[in-house]
């Protein structure tokens, strides 16, 4: 009897276990971390830098992709408490084939606060 007791507790563990991990990376903020950064530039600067990473479902030419890349910059920000949420996206462009780029994302946004607004924290 207890041979059964604790096989039943053992797959009860493994099945929760395995439900939570599904539901983690559905969700949105596993794929904005895992395809998307916001960082304050070492140089310093009043400036963030957002650098994303394109794959099949989201390629660079595609405003589907575009609004979801700003739905991640919008919670990078919120997420920072950075700009009062209110920013401008100042350039969108390619990584530069010899740029400092060792996580290999494929795009880099240029974002600064609009001004009036908090300027960036590097933290």
């Amino acid at each position: 009897m207890s041979r059964l007791v604790l096989t039943a507790a053992i797959l009860a563990f493994a099945c929760s276990t395995a439900c939570s991990n599904v539901d983690m990376h559905e969700s949105r903020d596993f794929e904005r971390h895992t395809l998307s950064q916001l960082s304050a530039p070492l140089e310093g600067g009043d400036f963030y830098w957002f650098d994303v990473k394109l794959t099949a479902e989201m390629p660079a030419d595609n405003d589907v992709a575009e609004a979801r890349r700003m739905a991640w910059l919008a919670s990078w920000m919120a997420a920072r408490s950075a700009c009062g949420q209110a920013y401008e996206v100042l350039e969108r462009r390619p990584f530069a084939f010899l740029e400092h780029n060792p996580a290999r994302f494929d795009l880099r946004y240029k974002v600064r606060c609009a001004p009036g607004n908090l300027s960036p924290d590097p933290a």
